[in-house]
């Protein structure tokens, strides 16, 4: 069977989870699949490591386009310019790629990578499957969000939706209607290594926190919980990855004297793959995540996970996890911190045996196999064969 990807998630990130977990069922179909992806430029690191083809770097992109750096319309610009000039631009040219694949109609079933509908006048009616990995933006009812109105135009046309858990399955029969027959769940896995047992990057007891720290993600409402444990805990820090830290969070820390303890990081995979295995615990605040994919990365690491019980967290780890609650209404987390800080050997080494067990229904080859089933069903009901 042939099945044709497009460039979107690959060449929106450089890292991150969506063009990962593309990369990863790629690789992991069954011998039939032929896929293809049209991409023709990227920086993205999954991809460009992978064995999945030839791609050469993004040259011409948004950062350095007219002046590097960002000003308040250089998205609009640089997105207009790419489609009047595609040949001028690394986003045009992959446009193009993606655009010219699909009319040359050398596949079977279409997947894009993320919601831009731009495909949907080349299809000519053709399959395709759609992937949701969180239904964020309508729940929280985010302005301005193209994102939430493609979402919704291509849910609607798709032959069939992905979804990466029960809890975004429901998400999308209850607000947007979507048919229970249309969907099919199938989680992320983890991609195999043993430990690193290298020496740690970071020389202190710290709490690991990973990602974006935007509103739903809970993580000043976390901080704030945590405040008396630090002040209770002198020699330990919070480490955390993803953006660098704003202007107004860091006067938190120094109004609440953890200045020297909060501790940014920007690691590769080797380096975050460190940060779980030296790691006290790892701590998911979140209001609403679609899947958790850090859920994994720390079991794999040995790390003890603590999630807040909310969203798909529970569906997820099951009895995997310590569980908190963090709300603007209630929060148990600097009770359940500090009971976790006690917690004796045997407990904890029950709760990484758990922890180990429950990631064995997790793997990037059964979750390629069931995509797989989902092409095979689409296919058939397309092409009657």
């Amino acid at each position: 069977m042939k099945i044709l990807y497009d460039y979107q998630a690959f060449y929106m990130q450089r890292f991150g989870g969506v063009s990962n977990c593309f990369v990863r069922l790629i690789e992991n179909l069954p011998p039939d699949a032929s896929p293809k992806i049209a991409v023709r430029e990227c920086n993205n690191i999954h991809l460009l490591e992978s064995q999945l083809g030839c791609f050469q770097p993004a040259l011409q992109t948004e950062e350095n386009f007219i002046i590097k750096g960002h000003f308040k319309i250089k998205r609009l610009l640089y997105d207009y310019y790419s489609h009047q000039f595609p040949e001028k631009t690394s986003l045009g040219r992959n446009l193009k790629c993606s655009i010219d694949a699909l009319q040359r109609n050398d596949f079977n079933i279409f997947h894009p990578t993320f919601y831009d509908p731009y495909f949907m006048k080349y299809l000519h009616g053709r399959p395709f499957v759609l992937t949701v990995h969180d239904m964020i933006s309508e729940r929280f009812k985010l302005r301005d969000n193209m994102q939430a109105l493609w979402k919704k135009e291509l849910v609607r046309h798709a032959n069939h939706v992905v979804a990466v858990s029960e809890q975004t399955k429901n998400d999308l029969m209850d607000i947007m209607g979507v048919p229970e027959h249309k969907i099919t769940v199938i989680y992320h896995g983890v991609s195999s290594r043993g430990k690193q047992n290298k020496a740690p990057l970071i020389d202190t007891k710290y709490i690991l926190y990973v990602g974006s720290r935007a509103d739903y993600k809970n993580f000043m409402l976390m901080l704030e919980e945590l405040f008396p444990v630090l002040r209770s805990h002198q020699d330990l820090s919070i480490v955390c990855t993803g953006p660098y830290f704003t202007k107004e969070e860091m006067r938190l820390f120094e109004q609440n004297g953890i200045y020297d303890r909060m501790i940014h990081i920007s690691p590769n995979d080797e380096g975050m793959q460190n940060l779980y295995e030296h790691a006290l615990c790892f701590i998911f605040p979140s209001l609403y995540e679609g899947f958790g994919i850090p859920i994994l990365e720390a079991w794999q690491a040995g790390c003890p996970v603590l999630l807040n019980q909310t969203s798909c967290f529970p569906e997820i780890a099951q009895d995997a996890a310590i569980f908190f609650q963090l709300n603007e209404n209630k929060s148990n987390l600097a009770t359940t911190m500090e009971q976790f800080l006690h917690m004796g050997d045997t407990d904890l080494k029950e709760l990484i045996a758990k922890q180990s067990r429950r990631l064995e229904n997790f793997s990037w080859k059964k979750s390629a196999e069931k995509l797989y089933e989902v092409y095979e069903r689409v296919t058939k009901d397309y092409y009657g064969n």
